[in-house]
C-alpha cells in the first residue's frame, strides 16, 4: 500500500517519467498509500488544510477543510486527487462554516454547519451542492442550535442540540424541517440535559446525560419521550460517572466511567442498572482510563495504563480474566498508544487494527495489530524522525482508511491507505519485435502485451504514470519506426487497455512512421499526469503535450530549428522545484548531444532558464543522439538531468544537478566497448529517498536491466527481460504500482496477453484539428528575435 495526499497533487520527484516512470511515493514498499503520504495538498505548500470530520457517503469520504481561499467547509474524496473537491461554499469567501459532525443515514448525510445567518444549525446533503442545504433553523437567529453529537438510530438522526426554550436536549430529524423535533425534555426548562456520545446497540440508544439528582450517567431511548430513561447511577448520588467512549461490542454496551471509588474504568451494560457492571478494575493503584474503544474479529481492542505501563494497546473479550494488555510498544512507563477520548484515533479496516503509536523514536505515527503482540508493528514513518505525524480521526471508508496528518512537509492533511504497491519495470523491444514486458521488483516476468499488431516489429518506447487520476498506475506506450505515430495506454494491474482521456489515439500525422518518443508527468497541476511525445527521425524535433485530464492539446513546440529531422528524445521532472514538471529535451541522431529544458504550461513552450537547462551532456561533436531521464538523485528537492548515450557513443550514463548544474554521476552501465548506447530511466527502487537510475542497453545486445543507485552510482541489482538471447535492446521504464495477485501466463499461446490486431486509427481522435495550437514554426519571431539567437541556441547540432 502507498499513502495519498489529496490535495492539489503537486509533482514530486518520485512521480518518474520514462524516459521518465512515475512513482507515487511508497511509504513503505511495505505497505501505505500515495506521492509523499498525502491524497492531496488541498491547501498546498507547509500551510494545513486541517481535514476533520470525516465520514462516507456512498463508498466516498466527506469531510471538511480549508484551502486557504474558502474558509472551512464541506469537501469530499475518492482518495485520488482529482476525485478531491470542494462540495459547497456554505458560508461564501473565506470565512468558515465549521462543517462537523457528518453522520449517513440512509444515504443523506447529515452535519452541523454555520452559514453566517443562521448560526451552527442541522445542514444535509447528498453529496452535491445543489442537493446541500439547511434542514431546520432550530434556534431563530444566529446563535445556533449548536449540536454535539449525532448517530443514525434505526434509520433516523438522532442529535443532541439547543433550541434556545429546552437547553440542550435529546431531538430526531427525517431530513425535513417539519420532522426535526424534541423528542424528551429531560431536565424540564432551559437547563438541558446536554446528552452525547449517541450509539446504537441493536437498537437501543444509549447516551450520558446530566440530571441534578443523578448528575452526569448512563441513559438510553427506544426514541420515544416516555421510553427514554436513566440506566444506572453508576456514581450514586449526585456525582457524575462521565459515561464515554460507548460502543456497540457483539450487541453489548461497553464504555469508560467513574464510580466513585474506583476511577475510570471499564464497564458495559444489557440496558439494564444489573446488568451495567465494571468488567474490570485494570489499574487498582489509580485510573486505567480506557480510550479509543473498537471492536475487531470478535474482541475489543482499546488504549489503557495499569499504572506499571504507560497508555497501551489492550484487549477484552468482555470478561475480566479475558482483558489483558497485548505489547509494550514503549517500554517502561511512557506510553505506547496515543488515545483520543474524542476524535477517532483507533479503527478496524478489513480485519487490521490501526491506531496512534509512539515507540519512543519516531514520535506519534500510525500503527497497525492483528490483535497480537508479534504483529502489532510501526506502519509508517510519516513524518521522519522524532516529530511524528500525529495521525487522526482514522476513519473506515468502503474499506479503506482515511485519516489526517502532518508529514512535515505539507501541513495537516488528509491520507488514504491504498493496495500495496510495489516497484515494478516495464521494457519494450526495440526494432525486431513489437513487445511490452511487465517484471516485479526481482525481475520475474508479471506479463506481456503487444500493444500494436503482433506483425509489427518496430519497437515500442514505454512510460508510466496516472492519467486519469484514479490513483493507479497506467503503462504508456509509443510505437518505433515503421509504425504509425499511435500512443496507447493500459493498466497496470489487468494489462487491458485504461479509461479516460487519453487511451488510443495519434500524436502526429497517422502517416509520419519514424516513431515516436514518450515522457509521462503532470505539466499543469491539475491533478492528472499528461503525456508528453518527440517525434523520432524525419519528423522534426516537434515536441507535443497532451492533457491527460482532457485529452486536448496542451502545447506544442519545436525543440531544435524545424529543418532538424533526427528526431527529439523526451522526458519530464520537476528541475526547478515549482511543484509542475519540465519538459526534457535531448536531440537525436545527426545532432550534438544538446539537452534543454522547456516550460511545458507556458502557452508557446518557452525554454526554461536555469543553471542546467541548455547544456552538451557529452562531447559536441558526438552525434549519434542522448536518450534522457529525469529524477531526483541528490534527494535535494530538484529533479535532476540523466543522459544516456546513443549508439556509437557507448553505454554512457550521467546525472546533471538541476539546482547548480554540476555533475553528479558519470559512469558505464555496461562493458565500454559496447556501441549499442543506452536508454534511461528513474524511480527510487530501494525506497530510501534518492532516485535511482534504470538502464537498459540499445542494439545489439541482450534485454539486460540494471539499477544504480541515485547515492554513488553502484550496482543495485540486474537481470535479464526476457530471454538473453535476444538482442533487439530494450526501453526501460518503472515506478511502484499495483501489479497483478497472480502472474499472468507468459508462453505461448499468447491468449492470456493483450495483443492488438487494430491497425485502423482509433475513431473520434483529431489531434492535428485546425483549431490546435501553433507550433512553434508559426509563431517563430514570437521566441527569438534574431538569427543571432537562434545561431546560438543551435550551435554545435550540426545544423545550418
Amino acid at each position: 500500500m502507498q499513502w495519498k495526499s489529496l490535495f492539489q497533487k503537486p509533482f514530486h520527484s518520485h512521480q518518474r517519467l520514462q524516459e521518465t516512470p512515475l512513482q507515487l511515493e511508497s511509504l513503505e514498499k511495505r505497505q501505505l498509500l500515495a506521492a509523499d503520504g498525502l491524497v492531496i495538498d488541498i491547501n498546498a505548500g507547509a500551510p494545513s488544510s486541517n481535514p476533520d470530520a470525516i465520514a462516507e457517503l456512498n463508498g466516498t469520504a466527506f469531510f471538511s477543510a480549508s484551502d486557504g481561499s474558502f474558509g472551512f467547509e464541506l469537501w469530499m474524496s475518492d482518495g485520488t486527487s482529482a476525485g478531491t473537491q470542494l462540495v459547497k461554499d456554505i458560508r461564501p469567501g473565506s470565512q468558515n462554516s465549521d462543517v462537523d459532525l457528518l453522520t449517513n443515514v440512509n444515504g443523506t448525510l447529515f452535519f452541523k454547519a454555520n452559514d453566517g445567518s443562521n448560526g451552527a444549525e442541522l445542514w444535509k446533503t447528498d453529496g452535491t451542492s445543489a442537493g446541500t442545504e439547511l434542514v431546520k433553523n432550530i434556534r431563530p437567529g444566529s446563535s445556533g442550535s449548536n449540536s454535539l453529537s449525532m448517530v443514525n438510530f434505526n434509520g433516523t438522526l438522532f442529535f443532541h442540540a439547543n433550541d434556545g426554550c429546552y437547553g440542550y436536549e435529546l431531538w430526531k430529524s427525517d431530513g425535513t424541517s417539519s420532522g426535526t423535533e424534541l423528542v424528551t425534555d429531560i431536565i424540564p426548562g432551559i437547563t438541558g440535559s446536554d446528552p452525547r456520545y449517541l450509539t446504537n446497540v441493536n437498537g437501543t440508544l444509549f447516551f450520558g446525560a446530566d440530571d441534578p439528582t443523578n448528575g452526569e450517567e448512563l441513559w438510553k431511548s427506544d426514541g420515544t419521550s416516555a421510553g427514554t430513561m436513566l440506566v444506572s447511577d453508576i456514581n450514586p448520588g449526585t456525582a457524575d460517572a462521565y459515561p464515554l467512549g460507548l460502543t456497540n461490542f457483539n450487541g453489548t454496551l461497553f464504555f469508560r466511567a467513574n464510580d466513585g471509588s474506583l476511577g475510570r474504568e471499564l464497564w458495559k451494560s444489557d440496558g439494564t442498572s444489573l446488568g451495567t457492571v465494571l468488567v474490570k478494575d485494570i489499574n487498582p493503584a489509580g485510573e486505567s482510563i480506557p480510550v479509543d474503544l473498537t471492536e475487531m474479529n470478535g474482541t475489543l481492542f482499546f488504549a489503557a495504563t495499569d499504572g506499571s505501563f504507560g497508555f497501551e494497546l489492550w484487549k477484552t473479550d468482555g470478561t475480566s480474566a479475558g482483558t489483558e494488555r497485548i505489547t509494550d510498544i514503549q517500554p517502561g512507563p511512557d506510553s505506547g498508544v496515543s488515545g483520543s477520548g474524542f476524535d477517532p484515533g483507533m479503527v478496524n479496516v478489513n480485519g487490521t487494527l490501526y491506531f496512534r503509536g509512539n515507540d519512543g523514536s519516531t514520535g506519534i505515527e500510525l500503527w497497525q495489530s492483528d490483535g497480537t503482540s508479534a504483529g502489532t508493528m510501526l506502519l509508517d514513518d510519516i513524518n521522519p524522525g522524532a516529530g511524528g505525524s500525529y495521525p487522526i480521526l482514522l476513519t473506515n471508508v468502503n474499506d479503506t482508511l482515511f485519516f489526517r496528518a502532518n508529514d512535515g512537509i505539507n501541513g495537516t492533511e488528509l491520507f488514504v491507505l491504498g493496495e500495496a504497491d510495489v516497484p515494478f519495470f516495464v521494457t519494450g523491444s526495440d526494432d525486431g519485435s513489437g513487445r511490452v514486458l511487465v517484471l516485479d521488483e526481482n525481475g520475474a516476468d508479471q506479463y506481456f502485451l503487444f500493444p500494436y499488431s503482433q506483425a509489427f516489429t518496430g519497437g515500442v518506447r514505454v512510460a508510466t504514470g496516472d492519467l486519469n487520476g484514479d490513483g493507479n498506475t497506467q503503462i504508456v506506450t509509443a510505437a518505433g519506426p515503421s509504425g504509425g505515430p499511435r500512443i496507447r495506454v493500459f493498466d497496470l494491474e489487468t494489462g487491458s487497455l485504461s479509461s479516460g482521456a487519453l487511451i488510443d489515439f495519434y500524436a502526429y500525422d497517422p502517416n509520419f512512421t519514424g516513431g515516436v518518443f514518450i515522457a509521462v508527468a503532470d505539466v499543469n497541476d491539475d491533478g492528472f499526469d499528461d503525456i508528453i511525445t518527440g517525434a523520432d527521425a524525419g519528423g522534426g524535433p516537434h515536441v507535443k503535450i497532451f492533457s491527460g485530464q482532457d485529452g486536448s492539446l496542451i502545447n506544442e513546440f519545436y525543440a531544435y530549428a524545424p529543418t532538424f529531422t533526427g528526431g527529439v528524445r523526451v522526458a519530464a521532472g520537476d528541475v526547478n522545484n515549482d511543484g509542475m514538471a519540465e519538459v526534457i529535451t535531448a536531440a537525436g541522431t545527426g545532432g550534438g548531444p544538446h539537452i534543454r529544458v522547456f516550460d511545458g504550461n507556458n502557452t508557446i513552450g518557452f525554454p526554461l532558464v536555469g543553471p542546467a537547462t541548455d547544456f552538451y551532456a557529452y562531447d559536441p561533436n558526438f552525434t549519434g543522439g542522448v536518450f534522457v531521464a529525469s529524477g531526483d538523485v541528490d534527494n535535494d528537492g530538484f529533479d535532476d538531468i540523466i543522459t544516456g548515450a546513443g549508439e556509437t557513443g557507448g553505454p554512457h550514463v550521467r546525472a546533471f544537478s538541476s539546482d547548480d548544474g554540476s555533475m553528479l554521476h558519470d559512469f558505464y552501465a555496461y562493458d565500454p566497448s559496447f556501441t549499442g548506447g543506452v536508454r534511461v530511466a528513474s524511480f527510487d527502487y530501494n525506497d530510501d529517498g534518492y532516485d535511482d537510475i534504470i538502464t537498459g542497453p540499445g542494439p545489439v545486445s541482450g534485454p539486460a536491466v540494471r539499477v544504480f543507485s541515485g547515492i554513488d552510482s553502484s550496482l543495485l541489482t540486474s537481470f535479464f527481460a526476457g530471454d538473453s538471447q535476444i538482442e533487439f535492446g530494450i526501453f526501460v521504464a518503472g515506478g511502484m504500482g499495483t501489479l497483478p495477485e497472480v502472474p499472468f501466463p507468459t508462453s505461448a499461446p499468447f491468449s492470456s496477453s493483450f495483443v492488438s490486431e487494430d491497425s485502423d486509427p482509433p475513431e473520434d481522435v483529431n489531434v492535428e484539428s485546425p483549431t490546435a495550437k501553433k507550433s512553434w514554426v508559426d509563431d517563430a519571431e514570437a521566441f527569438f528575435q534574431s538569427a543571432e539567437e537562434i545561431d546560438k541556441l543551435f550551435s554545435g547540432l550540426g545544423i545550418e
